[in-house]
Parts: C-alpha cells; structure tokens; sequence
C-alpha cells in the first residue's frame, strides 16, 4: 500500500481586533457584532449569520461587517454567499485579509486561478505576509506548478523561519521532486520547531523508508502513534518497517492494533497473516487469511489456495 506523503492546508482567517469599533458603530451594532463573534466563535455559524445580517441591516456599507459574515457563510459549506460578501466587502474596502479568505474560498470549491489571482492581489497590498505566500504555494501545488511552490513555501520561510507547517509542506514538495535529502531536512526542521508535530515525524518516516533505513522509520511512525494512537497509517508503515527489518512478531502486533481500530480492515488481516506465516504459524496465519477474503481482500484466496490448502508432504522414516 502507497502512502502519500501529509500537508497541511490554509484556512480562513479571523480578525483579532474588534473592527467595528473603528468604524464607529453604534451600541446596539456592538452587541449584535459580539453576538456574532461570540457565535462564530463557539461553532454556531448560522446563528452568526443571522445577528451579522442584522447589523448589515443597520450598517450597509460597513465592508468588515459583509467580511465576518462571509466567513460565516464560508464554514457552512455556503461558498458563493461567502465569495458574494467578500466581493462586497472588497468593494467597500480592499484590505488583505478580504481577498486571502475570497482566495481561500475558491481554493476550496477548485477555482486555482481565482485563487491565485487573490492572493497576487493580497499581497500587493500586504508583501511580508507570510501566510499569504503559503497559501500561494499550496494553490501552485494543486495545480502541479511544484517549482514555483516550492519558491513560494521558501519566501515564506524567509519572512517566518518559527513557523513548522511551511517547511512541512515544502519537505512534502521535495519528497514529490524525489530531492529525499532536502525533504528529510525540511522535515527535521519542522520537528525542532514542534517536537508534536505528527505530519512532520509522519512525512520523514516516510521518507526513511524509502531510503531503506527501516529503524529510523519505524522510530518516527513510533513517535507518530505515541501523539496520535489511533493514526492507523502510522501502524501500517511501522509494521512494513518492521517486516523489513524481520520483526515479523512485532509487525502483527501493529496490524493487531490495527483491527481494533478498524475490524473490517482486510488488509491488516491479510498483512497478519503473512507475519504469521513466516512465524511458521500456519493456522492463525490461514485464519486471517479467511477472515481477509471474507472481507472482501480478494487476494487472499489466492494464498489459501497455495498456502492454506496445501497439504505437507509426510516425512520418510
């Protein structure tokens, strides 16, 4: 099984500044603001829809209050009400923030060029935003222009060396132009950044592997699965290390963790089955290869057929 290397994504930003302050809003426009954000903030985003739109009511060409309401619109899953009250906030307003989240937002319904043309005009207004030039390169690399990425994840970088998430994503890069050594460095980095970054240990473990230095790679998908035990990938990678390795005890052990997580995974079984046979435990190794067929790993029937059913010739005295 292909693992892709992890990236992590943009997301729509929030201001921290009570902007309609600097508008001069009245009280009652304040509260209905606050209830807004206070709503925006605890996940209720309908409810911020409905207090945001009144205050527009009262206030109609107030740009940063079509922006709240927008982003609103944007964790609903509502992208053209979201793009709309961005495009008006734009008009009433050009500020950075509103054409990153407009970007943002076509990035998420796959209008790359839209996107990039946000994000350009973003930056004329705002040049030393690091995370604007981040959302760039990940934009660049859904659209498989990975060297012009690659620059954009570097002059982020430049402008903010503390934040891990930029070389993580530019590690994935290097990984996918198959420059290992540069990958495996990015990756390092991020992980002196935040020794909890799980991405980080995750995309350079499996980078290890592919090297074939299978001990380091299985140490990362260990320190992986000790941040987050239920990451299932991380089990499976660490197990294939440790086959490689011959570790084939070990290895069952990890698809064993595996079938708790996800009974129905007839891979880990058919995987188990394997450690098992090569521990020359024939009958549990056969059970789990059933028990994959059975769940639709079809190529475990092959292996009963050849492994299974095979009867052992007796021994001549």
């Amino acid at each position: 099984m292909i693992y892709k290397l992890k990236k992590y994504l943009p997301d729509i930003i929030i201001p921290v500044i009570a902007a309609l302050i600097l508008f001069g809003c009245a009280s009652s426009e304040l509260t209905l603001y606050e209830k807004g954000i206070n709503s925006y903030e605890n996940g209720k985003y309908r409810t911020a829809v409905e207090y945001l739109t009144r205050a527009i009511w009262k206030d109609p060409v107030n740009p940063e209050l079509y922006f709240l309401r927008a982003n609103a619109f944007a964790k609903l899953g509502e992208n053209d009400k979201a793009i709309k009250d961005y495009t008006t906030a734009i008009k009433l307003g050009p500020s950075p923030e509103y054409y990153q989240n407009r970007g943002l937002t076509f990035l998420s319904v796959d209008k790359y060029d839209d996107a990039i043309n946000d994000f350009n005009s973003a930056l004329t207004l705002d040049s030393l935003n690091a995370e604007l030039y981040f959302n760039r390169g990940y934009t660049k690399t859904l659209m498989s222009n990975l060297s012009d990425a690659i620059n954009d994840y570097s002059t982020a970088i430049k402008l903010d060396s503390t934040n891990a998430k930029f070389y993580v994503n530019r590690g994935d890069l290097y990984s996918e132009l198959a420059e290992h050594e540069n990958a495996i460095s990015d990756f390092t980095k991020a992980i002196a950044l935040n020794p909890e970054d799980e991405l980080a240990y995750f995309n350079r473990g499996k980078e290890y592997f592919l090297y074939g230095d299978f001990k380091k790679a299985a140490d990362d998908f260990s320190t992986v699965i000790n941040i987050n035990p239920e990451n299932t990938d991380a089990y499976f990678l660490r197990a294939e290390a440790k086959v490689n390795l011959g570790k084939f005890l070990g290895a069952a052990a990890d698809y064993t963790k595996i079938i708790k997580l996800e009974p129905k995974n007839g891979y880990a079984f058919y995987n188990r089955g394997i450690c098992y046979a090569n521990l020359d435990m024939k009958e549990t190794a056969c059970e789990d290869f059933n028990r994959a067929g059975d769940l639709g790993f079809y190529q475990a029937y092959e292996v009963i057929k050849e492994y299974c059913n095979k009867k052992e010739k007796k021994k001549k005295k």
